[in-house]
């Protein structure tokens, strides 16, 4: 079974704290010299995939580090080389391998004549292990660089490994660390962060959502524990990219999504287990709150003013509109907030509950239990569909919201279901939803050139009059789509 561990980045203030308490004599030093093996076009890095050779005493270790099912586990195939010649890649031994992915293997054999050293590490580790409570922890502290020809990127993180006892020794283990050198997530493994130095960018791409199979006879709670791993591992990679500063308005908006989805999720399926703390969701909201009107601000900037613009008279400048901040010019306040203790605890307080020992099926599918929750959104929507034009902006909001949760919950249920009917009902809902969002964009736009007009009176009365044609426009889309999504029948009833 794969070894459950977490990473973390150490604020600059913290560091030398923290090198001084690794620094002991009980503490086991080790350098590690690491060289990463790629194409040209980091095609293994795009599949996930991390080849190395790694010094170890007299001999090199080739490694394949295979793709996980999350961000807290890994796999890895070790292969022991001589040392004479550490350039010789040796991946017929794992072509032959009998438990690897035969998509891996394919890949492996197309490009081994193509792998060329990109970029190498040199790392000194502290280790200790710990054995707390009943369990044994393994701590590792990295110091060192990443060095791609003549660029380098400084590494100093903590590592914390539960190699054998409970999860829950595991987070009581971490949470002094936290509070005592504020230390917060990082997902970003050090092949992610040699491919940012070799490629010569600042922020890795944006994570968007991954599609989540689930098994029809696995208990609820095995089931609630698949969504919440996959929300997390749609959600973490992005706030670690806002944590280190390293971040767009996709990142933003990714996190909000996943924020959105894992708050979903905790209310729509936090009945399949006694072990759901109700202020789970409750915190996501005031976390989903906190991150402000970043996202609509970016909104307005990247898709509304560009349309204002074709049809506005060059009189009007809108290049002078003075914005409120939106996530570009507040990076400080967004990193601070994915880097403070109450956001980390949070994350572990999640990534405790999906690592409890439970039971992982059920003699019952889940289908049935799943439906119940589809279809109550299903009928609430048809009932707003029915007179959608005479409800008032809350109420059309709350049909929008409601969208939202029955197509995230389509997201994490749909696999249990024929996918050729779950396809064509998303493709349904989908026009009503988009057109409903951009009817929300608009709203919140209105609200916010309503108070620009106190200073670009001119500019925001011509958006103002632009924004209301559209709305206008968006809400007789909108009550169409629900009128043709609530007449396509329901995939539970066309099996």
């Amino acid at each position: 079974m794969s070894k459950i561990e977490l990473k973390f980045q150490i604020p600059n203030a913290q560091k030398a704290a923290v090198l001084s308490r690794f620094q002991t004599k009980n503490i086991q030093q080790l350098q590690r010299q690491t060289q990463y093996y790629d194409s040209n076009e980091f095609e293994l890095f795009q599949h996930q995939l991390s080849l190395t050779q790694q010094l170890k005493g007299q001999n090199w270790i080739q490694r394949l580090k295979i793709p996980a099912l999350h961000q807290s586990k890994h796999s890895k195939l070790n292969l022991e080389l001589e040392q004479q010649d550490c350039s010789v890649l040796n991946l017929q031994s794992y072509i032959d391998h009998p438990q690897l992915d035969q998509k891996i293997k394919k890949l492996l054999n197309t490009l081994q004549h193509h792998l060329t050293l990109q970029f190498e590490s040199h790392i000194e580790r502290w280790i200790s292990i710990v054995h707390f409570q009943n369990s044994k922890i393994r701590v590792d502290l990295d110091q060192g660089t990443i060095v791609y020809q003549d660029r380098t990127q400084t590494i100093f993180q903590l590592k914390f490994q539960l190699q054998s006892g409970t999860i829950q020794d595991f987070i009581s283990f971490i949470l002094p660390y936290i509070k005592r050198y504020q230390l917060y997530l990082d997902t970003q493994t050090k092949a992610q962060k040699g491919y940012l130095l070799a490629k010569g960018v600042t922020e890795y791409p944006a994570q968007n959502q991954s599609a989540l199979i689930l098994n029809p006879h696995d208990s609820k709670i095995a089931a609630l524990k698949k969504i919440i791993l996959n929300c997390l591992a749609h959600l973490l990679p992005n706030t670690t990219a806002i944590a280190s500063g390293q971040f767009n308005s996709q990142h933003v908006h990714q996190a909000r999504v996943a924020i959105r989805r894992l708050r979903s999720a905790l209310i729509t399926f936090g009945d399949w287990s006694n072990d759901i703390n109700p202020s789970w969701a409750e915190q996501l909201t005031q976390l989903f709150r906190q991150l402000g009107t970043t996202r609509d601000l970016d909104v307005i900037r990247q898709e509304l003013l560009p349309q204002l613009r074709k049809v506005a008279v060059p009189e009007l400048k809108l290049d002078e509109l003075k914005l409120p901040e939106s996530s570009s010019d507040n990076g400080r306040i967004l990193l601070q907030l994915f880097q403070s203790s109450a956001f980390t605890n949070l994350i572990l307080a999640l990534f405790e509950f999906v690592h409890q020992a439970t039971s992982k099926t059920a003699k019952k599918s889940i289908q049935k239990s799943a439906v119940k929750k589809i279809s109550k959104f299903h009928r609430q929507i048809q009932t707003d569909a029915v007179h959608f034009l005479e409800l008032d902006i809350a109420a059309r909001h709350r049909t929008r919201k409601r969208l939202k949760k029955l197509r995230y919950s389509i997201d994490f249920i749909g696999s249990l279901y024929a996918q050729k009917q779950v396809t064509h009902y998303l493709k349904t809902l989908k026009p009503a939803q988009d057109a409903l969002g951009q009817y929300n964009d608009l709203i919140v736009a209105e609200v916010i050139f309503q108070q620009l007009s106190k200073t670009d009176p001119q500019v925001s009365w011509f958006a103002l009059g632009w924004i209301a044609a559209q709305q206008q426009h968006l809400l007789k889309q909108s009550a169409h789509h629900l009128q043709v999504f609530t007449q396509a029948p329901p995939f539970w009833t066309t099996a």
